[in-house]
């Protein structure tokens, strides 16, 4: 029997989140091999602390700093890079902190939409010290899209640290502005953000963070389908109706207006040599932005790429690496996850790399904006 059908699913958080470390792998000096162990580290989120990020950031006392994360949604910075391809971020949470936190969305995510809008709202009340940044990926709002033989090389081999060279300077770019940098993603955004990390500068990201990456076993289309709008969409519903959050529309939040950026207001990313042309060329709306979600990233997400991704990124981060895999995940089995691991420990100059289990959840918990503030913000060090 399926050892899933004998775990009961925790949907209301009645013990909050339990992580179990179930890999970790310690730098060694040099000339000898990294340590490898599974030491069992328990990690407990208290159902307590899940409660008051399901309530507290949509009480009256806290209604400042909810519409405040609203307004800074609704004012993106539109930023072009590699090709003269313009990415639209929302810097939310404190502008002027020391420390970064690129947050990379999953599958069709977009910071407009109101369920990104409840999840910046709590992000923020979770670590209110930091600043957020969220992007929009290619052909969402005002994001340009990727250049077709990015594309075609998503498609063919699942990698996305081609695309994570045209993102990589959009983060490097706001990046310039804070002390410290660490970039996280769930779902296909963890595979994003590996993606990114893969290009950024060996040492100028402190912690990759990363929520269930899809992309770690071979998948048909038919099967990503089944698991993630069957199975995880069915799990989402039961999340949802055990829920102590509002719903979107209950908290008053609807979909932002996409306003086109002004030519003055559009930045050019450091480092990138713009032709004349580029400097001077006005906004132009993406077109088929449909393809990139809906034919480039299906197609990739059926490659099982995720291990060369990560092999490129993981020296490139300077303190830690944490991956986080829902004990029941119907996207990923965190076994495979477990024996890729097993596999990379020995790579050189690598940081400390932990894989978590959430134990008793599926991939949908990270769909709870309280559960996906809190993986976020907990301490795991």
């Amino acid at each position: 029997m399926n050892e899933k059908c004998n775990t009961t699913i925790d949907y209301d958080f009645d013990d909050g989140l339990r992580l179990e470390r179930v890999s970790h792998i310690v730098p060694a000096a040099e000339g000898t091999e990294n340590k490898l162990s599974h030491d069992g580290k328990i990690i407990q989120i208290s159902p307590e602390r899940i409660k008051e990020l399901e309530v507290n950031p949509w009480l009256d006392i806290n209604k400042d700093q909810k519409e405040k994360v609203i307004e800074q949604l609704k004012g993106p910075r539109y930023i072009r890079g590699l090709g003269g391809i313009g990415i639209e971020v929302a810097i939310i949470g404190d502008p002027n902190a020391e420390e970064l936190q690129a947050v990379y969305y999953g599958w069709g995510g977009a910071f407009r939409h109101p369920n990104a809008q409840r999840e910046a709202v709590n992000m923020v009340y979770a670590n209110p010290n930091v600043a957020y940044m969220v992007m929009n990926g290619p052909g969402i709002g005002n994001s340009g899209m990727l250049p077709k033989s990015v594309q075609k090389e998503i498609r063919q081999t699942g990698s996305y640290v081609p695309a994570g060279e045209y993102y990589a300077k959009v983060l490097e770019h706001v990046a310039q502005d804070y002390d410290k940098v660490n970039v996280s993603g769930h779902s296909l955004g963890a595979r994003v953000a590996t993606g990114v990390v893969a290009n950024i500068v060996p040492g100028a990201v402190s912690e990759l963070r990363l929520h269930d990456p899809t992309g770690t076993r071979d998948m048909s289309l038919g099967g990503i389908a089944v698991g993630f709008f069957g199975k995880e969409g069915a799990e989402n519903s039961k999340y949802v109706k055990e829920s102590a959050s509002p719903t979107a529309k209950e908290a008053g939040l609807t979909q932002l207006a996409v306003e086109a950026p002004r030519l003055r207001d559009i930045e050019y990313a450091k480092g990138v040599q713009f032709s004349p042309e580029a400097l001077g060329r006005p906004f132009e709306a993406p077109e088929n932005g449909w393809i990139q979600q809906f034919l480039v990233d299906p197609s990739g997400l059926t490659r099982n790429a995720f291990e060369n991704d990560f092999r490129v990124a993981a020296p490139n981060v300077r303190d830690s690496i944490h991956v986080l895999v829902p004990e029941l995940s119907h996207l990923n089995k965190w076994e495979d996850i477990q024996r890729i691991f097993e596999r990379v420990h020995s790579i050189p100059d690598i940081p400390e790399i932990s894989q978590w289990n959430i134990l008793g959840h599926t991939h949908a918990n990270m769909n709870q904006p309280a559960s996906l503030a809190a993986i976020y913000s907990v301490d795991l060090e």
